[in-house]
């Protein structure tokens, strides 16, 4: 696939024939990817795909990798099935990721990693820090905004401030990228699938009232909108941005099962857009169920509704679909879905009656209501006749749950549906049962039929989308665009798997989890499980992970080890952090995780060579250089003065470089200027920020162990001052 042709089209780090003459071949630049010929009509260089794509994000809550028919569910030999044929034939006609993982193994975390780009060892929000602000600078929103799109926001959300937290409202979808939002504020609210406003009685702002659901429109779009009434401006202090809220009427909402209400509100938002001024533009939308969460909390809970039975579940069968235009039949706000206080949570899909046990009936219904959702919004793609050219992307934010189900954690996983699949955990365990997420692609113009076991991850989304937009994966992500393994055309970048959580209600007292992967193999450590050792496993061999090889493999698991330190960063060493203070290491050890030294390469791995590469244009941020094109390649002895001669705009570097260390020290690294700056030390992202963000600098130190540390910078001119502990990095 022709994955950079869309610079050429876009002007964005644009290419000229001189030269590209001059450009190293892939081998001389190790994971820079190789040249490739222009097609401004055709950007992507795939038959068909002339525009660039409507992205819809599909975000479900604790489902399982092995909840999906096909997925688990039907080839298990047991009676005890769940059928889910929409998302089968959405299988059937995308792409099937098999091996697609979340970056922390409960929702907080989880969701936090999605939308910034971060990973758990950078991002701002770890542990379940519920309802903690994420950093909103950089989100999926604020990216798709930078290309030109419509976005918007429908479901569950839980990571914008105010709740539990207590923090400032600050990152709230509207204040984060989003143009507009149909939402429940508080992590808690989640914890209900019927949403209502009780006048004098709710609050929109505290965790434990009603679960209401907030209409709401970003400053931007508030005024673009002529400042429609009935909206409140809602800004704490410290907020960029004000958002404009008020709260969904009863009339709409009420008695609506959250699965429908909120597959009809996603359907309303694209005819409103299709049949507008702006129905060329193309749009992104995050649609976040709150299913299969468990549901059921009294606090949150409508109090009209008779039936009172934990996990809830709706009031009627789905409607049927139909070919009118306007809604496609399905779920409309117009009442096709509503129930009343005595049927809503009463209704078992004809499928699951014959379960032996309520939670049996109630959670396969559950699902079932999810897959007969998307079946209701893909059929409306292809009525709006927009279907061929929107990326569709199914996923769960975490492994599966048990709770208000009977019986409760892992014997619910296991003893009921196989929801975890052929993997070990669940919910809140960092091995696979707990990561591996069942997800889906479809595009019909770009993605053909088959299977994915690329080893990828969340924060693979973030550079994924910004492609498919036409613009440059920015550096800002810890993924890396998955659209060469998609399209089956192009070089695809590794990705880098990386897990992190502090236990919180696992029941099994893990301490701090950690898992990274490389390649088959998978090396998890808790810190207070087996002295804190790590345990490795090959998942293709061992999918289940019961044979842990760390005696048989020592030579893997010490080449594996290091990442649990040089992958991430100390959250006391990030802005706005929400999570443990200090990440204790286990084992016995006296430091912490986030006191250890940064281990150096070992002595027999080969000295990586400086180097640098020099890339034409201009972008909105600083882009993943490694994905595109360089026109240049510097020896090392010319990179400080080839930088110096660089013009001071419209260019960019990638530069690697070396740290050899006598003893342990700990370092200072310092960038200044007003260039765009990412830098990464071993595969710690330890100092970035935007053009212009930043002119007097930012810093952070570390402490390192005695030896080599490679480190490598994305920079956007004009090039700012790197030094380590007073002295020129690029030098």
């Amino acid at each position: 696939m022709n994955r950079r042709d869309f610079l050429l089209a876009s002007g964005a780090f644009a290419l000229t024939p001189a030269l590209l003459r001059a450009a190293p071949t892939p081998a001389d630049t190790a994971d820079v990817a190789a040249p490739v010929a222009p097609s401004a009509a055709n950007p992507f260089g795939l038959p068909g795909v002339g525009t660039r794509p409507n992205i819809i994000l599909v975000l479900c809550d604790d489902l399982g990798w092995g909840d999906l028919g096909c997925f688990w569910q039907n080839g298990r030999k047991s009676e005890l099935k769940i059928k889910t044929p929409n998302l089968d034939r959405m299988a059937a006609e995308g792409k099937r990721l098999d091996d697609h993982s979340t970056c922390a193994p409960v929702c907080v975390p989880a969701r936090a990693s999605i939308f910034t780009g971060k990973h758990q060892g950078h991002c701002n929000v770890r542990d379940n820090a519920f309802d903690a602000p994420i950093d909103p600078h950089m989100t999926l929103a604020t990216v798709l905004k930078a290309a030109g799109y419509a976005t918007w926001h429908v479901g569950k959300w839980g990571i914008g401030g105010g709740g539990q937290a207590g923090l400032p409202r600050v990152a709230m979808p509207t204040q984060a990228g989003f143009d507009r939002a149909y939402y429940y504020p508080a992590h808690l609210h989640g914890h209900s699938y019927y949403h209502c406003y009780i006048e004098g009685q709710t609050d929109l702002d505290a965790a434990n009232k009603q679960s209401p659901l907030v209409d709401a429109l970003s400053d931007a779009a508030y005024q673009a909108a002529g400042r429609p009434a009935g909206y409140e401006r809602d800004q704490d202090a410290g907020a960029a941005a004000p958002q404009w809220r008020r709260p969904v009427p009863n009339a709409e909402a009420r008695f609506v099962y959250d699965i429908d209400l909120f597959t009809a509100k996603a359907k309303a938002l694209i005819r409103e857009h299709l049949e507008g001024p702006a129905k060329a533009t193309p749009f992104f939308l995050a649609l976040c169920h709150t299913a299969v969460h468990g549901s059921g909390n009294r606090q949150v809970a409508d109090p009209a509704i008779a039936c009172k039975r934990p996990f809830q579940v709706p009031g009627a069968p789905y409607p049927a679909l139909t070919d009118d235009p306007a809604t496609g039949g399905g779920a409309d706000l117009a009442g096709s879905v509503k129930a009343t206080a005595d049927t809503a949570n009463t209704w078992i899909h004809p499928d699951c009656r014959a379960f032996k046990t309520p939670s049996q009936r109630r959670y396969a219904t559950t699902v079932r209501r999810l897959d007969d959702a998307m079946g209701d919004l893909l059929h409306y793609l292809r009525l709006r006749g927009i279907d061929r050219d929107t990326l569709v992307v199914f996923t769960s934010d975490n492994g599966p749950a048990g709770e208000y189900l009977d019986p409760a954690g892992i014997q619910w996983v296991e003893e009921g549906f196989d929801s975890n699949g052929p993997f070990r955990g669940m919910k809140r365990w960092s091995y696979q049962g707990g990561l591996r997420e069942p997800t889906l692609v479809r595009w019909p113009a770009a993605v053909p039929p088959g299977v994915s076991t690329l080893p990828s991850t969340h924060v693979c989304w973030m550079p994924t989308f910004a492609e498919a937009a036409g613009l440059p994966p920015p550096a800002h992500a810890d993924g890396v665009s998955l659209l060469p393994d998609l399209t089956g055309m192009g070089r695809q970048l590794t990705p880098r798997v990386y897990a992190e959580y502090r236990d919180g209600g696992s029941g099994q007292n893990f301490g701090i989890e950690q898992a990274v992967r490389q390649g088959d193999y998978a090396l998890v450590r808790n810190s207070n499980k087996n002295g804190g050792k790590p345990e490795l496993y090959d998942l293709r061999a061992d999918p289940g992970q019961t044979h842990d090889l760390a005696t048989e493999k020592p030579d893997v698991v010490a080449a594996l080890e290091p990442l649990f330190l040089t992958c991430r960063i100390p959250i006391d060493k990030v802005k706005d952090a929400c999570g443990a203070a200090t990440v204790g290491g286990g084992g016995g050890r006296a430091k912490t995780l986030d006191a250890a030294p940064l281990p150096a390469l070992p002595p027999d791995a080969p000295s990586p060579q400086p180097a640098l590469w020099v890339y034409q244009g201009d972008g909105p941020w600083v882009p993943d250089f490694r994905a595109l094109m360089p026109v240049h390649q510097v020896p090392p002895a010319r990179i400080a003065a080839v930088l110096a001669k660089l013009p001071p705009r419209g260019c960019g570097v990638l530069v690697h470089g070396l740290l050899d260390l006598p003893e342990e020290t700990e370092v200072a690294f310092r960038a200044q200027g007003a260039g765009g700056c990412q830098l990464w030390l071993h595969e710690a992202h330890i100092l970035e920020y935007e053009a212009g963000d930043c002119a007097q600098g930012r810093a952070i130190a570390l402490r390192l162990a005695k030896g080599r540390h490679p480190w490598r910078a994305c920079l956007t001119a004009p090039f700012v001052t790197l030094t380590a502990n007073g002295a020129p990095l690029l030098a």
